[in-house]
């Protein structure tokens, strides 16, 4: 775990492990950095680094009203500076992809590739709204049960599901709420055909994502593959791993361009 200081002494805490091409990952609200547990695997092919956004984990707390997904794309560019790094390839996670997708649109000459874990570009359909809204309402009336229904619906392994809950207890309240309505009333499908980098968009075929999502990216995007993991929802950067992993290696090799930025 490290630490690096950015705008008026606020701290980001990340891991940063491996070599070579930089691949960030950003999490959706309340989780942290220890959602992508798995993804540490990757340092054998990469250098991966996980970052608890402020008012998540072990980062500096922020006020909600400092939240929007600008405030958090910027939060990652400072990130991005103080590694001294020219380009990264960004990997964003369900809200986080929102993120993601901002940061690849708006400063396209820091990203070199991006990778979604059921990322969407807009909340249009009445489940993917309520979902936001019910996270909404738990995060506000019962946190605590909310931290231990998204452990266990992530992994049944008791070690991370305890760490996960560990690290979920840390975020802030009103940051962890903020974070979802930002995301549940943001609209950027029109940034998607700035986004001039491979795309790779993964996701379960559980998932109520893929009843819209992808199609977004596939008439707005033209390098993109996209894969769907069978008998699984959303959470496939835990429950489909290795498979994932897999996909995330493959697609690293194939970005040849990233090469000259080390």
């Amino acid at each position: 775990m490290a630490s690096v200081t950015i705008e008026k002494s606020k701290h980001i805490t990340y891991d940063d492990i491996g070599e070579g091409i930089p691949v960030i990952f950003i999490h959706p609200p309340g989780m942290g950095r220890h959602v992508f547990y798995y993804q540490r695997n990757l340092s054998r092919d990469m250098r991966v680094i996980f970052p608890d956004l402020s008012g998540h984990g072990d980062s500096s707390k922020i006020t909600s009203e400092e939240v929007t997904i600008e405030y958090y794309s910027k939060e990652i560019i400072a990130l991005i500076d103080e590694l001294k790094l020219k380009k990264v390839v960004l990997c964003g996670y369900s809200a986080g992809g929102a993120i993601a997708q901002y940061i690849s649109s708006h400063f396209q000459d820091r990203v070199g590739g991006l990778i979604l874990f059921g990322g969407y570009p807009a909340v249009l359909n009445s489940s993917l709204r309520l979902e936001h809204k019910l996270g909404m309402y738990m995060v506000n009336h019962h946190k605590n049960l909310l931290t231990h229904i998204l452990a266990m619906s992530h992994t049944k392994n008791d070690k991370l599901k305890k760490l996960l809950i560990t690290h979920m207890n840390k975020s802030q309240q009103g940051v962890w709420y903020r974070y979802y309505e930002e995301v549940l009333h943001m609209n950027i499908i029109e940034d998607i055909y700035k986004i001039n980098v491979p795309l790779l968009w993964m996701d379960g075929t559980r998932s109520d994502a893929i009843n819209r999502y992808n199609t977004y990216f596939k008439k707005r995007t033209s390098d993109y593959r996209i894969v769907l993991f069978k008998h699984v929802n959303h959470q496939v950067p835990t429950k489909k791993w290795k498979q994932v992993n897999e996909e995330i290696v493959q697609y690293i090799l194939n970005l040849d361009t990233m090469k000259e930025n080390l």
